[in-house]
């Protein structure tokens, strides 16, 4: 218990709306050591573009991105969020 092999992680997206905070999507990340042969990495940071992406074709639009970046990879920046 308490140790990163043990935990799960996952990249998770908010929504703030009149005051509510509201759970939109989430994916679970894997770090490479723990992938099967036929699993494709992702880092956090793309796994967070990629459903900014995916919520704006659904219609959200954003003011502000924030990102937790207390624990490990956590370079997402404004050329891999567009819009």
């Amino acid at each position: 218990m308490g140790k990163k092999e043990n935990g799960i992680v996952a990249v998770t997206a908010y929504g703030l709306v009149e005051g509510m905070i509201l759970p939109l999507c989430f994916e679970v990340y894997k770090p490479r050591e723990r992938l099967k042969t036929t699993d494709e990495y992702r880092s956090k940071p793309q796994i967070a573009a990629t459903m900014i992406r995916q919520l704006q074709a659904m219609g959200f639009k954003f003011e502000l991105v924030l990102a937790d970046s207390l624990y490990g990879e956590s370079k997402l920046n404004a050329r891999q969020c567009p819009g």
